[in-house]
């Protein structure tokens, strides 16, 4: 064989290569997309956007039907929502797909987006809250998304600083929540005014409808639950079947509120079991109202006079104040200490009423269940509780052990360490029918 006819076979050969890369690699994303690749199974991957449209661009996604028994939609999947709401403006779904075995595609979808800040959205779990038998995942390299504009190269911009509330709104958020977690606020209504609550949670099945990762609103001297997240009042939020979502209108009459938000161990932000809501960073509960002149956040330290403080407890003391009722008052404890779990107390308050001679009965006692996350170390906890006391003799007690306490802390200092302890204030600002009295061996804390 010639030398000649040696470099045509080679150059053949070279050629054969090229179109056999060709064919069997992805093109190139074009100028200026916005694409998420690269994906795993059991992944959320999210790209922040700037539109400066209006302005018409072209969607192509490559994702997975979930074929598990009992499954139904997509596995893996991608969607856009408004980057402030969570509004969903577009998502694969069984009408804009096609199929090919389990892959499901979307080719060449154009779409009209607004001026402004969007989020694409990528989720790889399944329908179902398992994470066994996963059998889309042969699929996985196969997925990606892009999005991009076929008249301008350059509307379409990747945000990659945090995203900021753009609203002018007064906004309590317990969103983002994660596993085992309790979030409270407190806020107070001085004249009626209408809130903006936007809930994102988990509820059993239908014939199962207890809730699990759940949000509520209730009079915090009552009890009384104004709103909860509930089958009744709830959507499908997108992903599995349970996640469901609340968004609607409230007025509240003047008083104090307390809003819950809370989480169980499986399924919640940043550990998805199955396929997340369309609005991940909105799990938990989103409270905002126009009204701001009508409303503040409470806070009994900023905003009443103690009638009783314990605070900036050292370690191994043991403090107790009586004091009597004269008139049924409503007062507000705020009780900070170290408790690590259900039955681990080791800083903590407690209110006794007497009922007899020598005899008395708790009223309310502090607990892991009843606090929340004080700041600092896992182990510390506040507890605010709204109490309601007949006429009577009662006692304020707070007891410590010999470490990590104010000023001496063996962990992370709480978000407030000069609270640590307890006092009672008044719910109303004008102040209760109350008298502090002393008795031997009370401890008393200088203010």
């Amino acid at each position: 064989m010639s030398n000649w006819s040696r470099f045509q076979v080679i150059l053949l050969v070279f050629l054969g290569f090229l179109v056999v890369v060709r064919l069997f690699s992805e093109s190139p994303p074009p100028h200026g997309a916005i694409m998420l690749s690269d994906l795993d199974v059991r992944e959320l991957k999210q790209q922040a956007f700037q539109v400066s449209g209006p302005l018409q661009v072209v969607i192509n996604a490559v994702g997975s039907i979930d074929e598990r028994q009992g499954a139904t939609g997509l596995a893996a999947y991608s969607w856009i929502t408004r980057a402030h709401t969570g509004e969903v403006v577009w998502s694969m779904n069984a009408a804009n797909t096609r199929q090919k075995g389990s892959i499901a595609y979307v080719d060449q979808e154009e779409l009209e987006l607004d001026t402004g800040s969007y989020i694409l959205n990528f989720a790889s779990y399944g329908q179902l809250q398992r994470r066994s038998n996963l059998t889309f995942r042969k699929d996985r390299r196969k997925w990606r998304v892009t999005i991009h504009s076929p008249d301008s190269k350059d509307a379409l911009r990747a945000i990659t600083r945090p995203l900021g509330d753009n609203s002018d709104n007064e906004t309590w958020d317990a969103v983002s929540l994660r596993g085992e977690e309790k979030r409270e606020i407190l806020f107070e209504v001085h004249r009626p005014a209408e809130f903006e609550i936007h809930a994102i949670g988990q509820l059993g099945s239908q014939d199962e409808v207890q809730p699990v990762d759940y949000s509520r609103i209730e009079d915090a001297v009552s009890g009384h639950v104004v709103w909860q997240l509930s089958r009744d009042n709830t959507d499908w939020a997108g992903g599995v079947q349970e996640n469901r979502i609340f968004k609607g209108q409230r007025v509240l009459p003047p008083g104090v509120y307390r809003a819950i938000a809370v989480t169980n161990s499986a399924h919640h932000y940043d550990s998805w079991v199955g396929n997340p809501p369309f609005y991940p960073q909105g799990w938990g509960l989103n409270i905002r109202t126009s009204d701001t002149e009508e409303v503040s956040t409470f806070d009994p330290w900023m905003q009443r006079d103690p009638i009783i403080r314990v605070t900036q407890v050292g370690d191994d003391e043991q403090h107790v104040q009586p004091f009597v009722v004269e008139d049924t008052a409503a007062v507000v404890l705020y009780a900070l200490g170290e408790i690590t779990g259900p039955d681990n107390g080791y800083d903590l308050a407690w209110l006794e009423k007497q009922e007899g001679a020598g005899e008395s009965r708790v009223q309310w006692q502090m607990s892991y269940d009843s606090s929340v996350h004080a700041g600092g170390a896992r182990k510390n906890r506040k507890e605010i509780e709204f109490l309601r006391l007949e006429p009577g003799v009662y006692r304020l007690h707070y007891e410590s052990d010999g470490s990590h306490s104010y000023d001496d802390w063996n962990s992370p200092e709480p978000d407030y360490p000069e609270r640590w302890g307890v006092a009672m204030f008044p719910v109303q600002s004008q102040g209760a029918a109350i008298t502090v009295g002393a008795s031997p061996g009370v401890s008393t804390v200088p203010q």
